[in-house]
């Protein structure tokens, strides 16, 4: 007579292991300083830019009545070198500030088992992101966890004004992109590279902004997968057990 395989250690209740609390609330805290430090330079790279161009405007006055002067030579001068630095450095802050703070996702510690470390929960991560249940119970745990916070975020608002607001932000953000693009290539035909950075950055924040929704919705989605394989996994342990 044929049996039903066993199911994993992993499916059955009562075999975590305890572990020492404090490492991933830790990680989770340097890794939020890590972020938002990422994120203020970044902001602060391209309000100085802004600032600089302001500068530099008004050191060749309204009608250009002092372009040519020496001290007007050196702020646009000056304004090119930030435009530069801007343009170079703004790019890869971002785009590590907004992983390090969103697309990555680390629940709150509060949200996870307490015995939880770094480790745990990117093998967890991997677990949900591949739809697969592990071999491990603590890492099945983790994964739960993790998608049990996924979800979390999506009930925040609910779904008809959720709609309402991811439409909003997409109308809005695919206007501000359109405008960025102009001013790039305005500023680009110009030679002004203050200009282009800041149309540069524009188009490049709010076009990462616009992924983030889909990235959102393709993690949810994800999540609910794991959870329906992880309760299946249970109600067969208590089934065989």
């Amino acid at each position: 007579m044929h049996h039903p395989p066993h199911p994993p250690p992993s499916a059955q209740p009562g075999r975590v292991p305890p572990r020492t609390a404090g490492s991933y609330a830790r990680a989770y805290r340097r890794r939020r300083v890590i972020g938002f430090v990422l994120l203020g330079a970044a902001l602060a790279v391209m309000v100085g830019n802004g600032a600089t161009m302001i500068v530099a405007a008004e050191a060749e006055g309204p009608f250009g009545l002092f372009r040519g002067m020496a001290w007007a030579r050196t702020v646009q001068a000056w304004a090119d070198t930030v435009g530069v630095l801007a343009l170079v450095a703004v790019p890869p802050l971002m785009g590590s500030a907004l992983v390090y703070t969103m697309v990555n996702h680390w629940p709150p510690p509060d949200r996870i088992p307490p015995w939880t470390t770094p480790e745990d929960l990117r093998a967890a991560q991997a677990l949900v992101r591949h739809g697969l249940i592990g071999s491990d119970a603590r890492t099945d745990q983790v994964a739960r966890a993790v998608s049990d916070a996924l979800l979390a975020q999506a009930a925040f608002l609910p779904p008809p004004f959720r709609s309402a607001v991811v439409t909003v932000s997409v109308v809005c953000g695919a206007l501000v992109v359109s405008v960025g693009l102009y001013g790039t290539v305005r500023s680009l035909l110009e030679e002004d590279l203050n200009g282009l950075a800041t149309g540069v950055h524009t188009v490049l924040m709010f076009i990462g902004f616009l992924c983030l929704h889909p990235l959102a919705s393709a993690g949810q989605a994800r999540a609910r997968r794991y959870l329906a394989l992880y309760d299946a996994a249970h109600r067969r342990a208590g089934r065989y057990g």
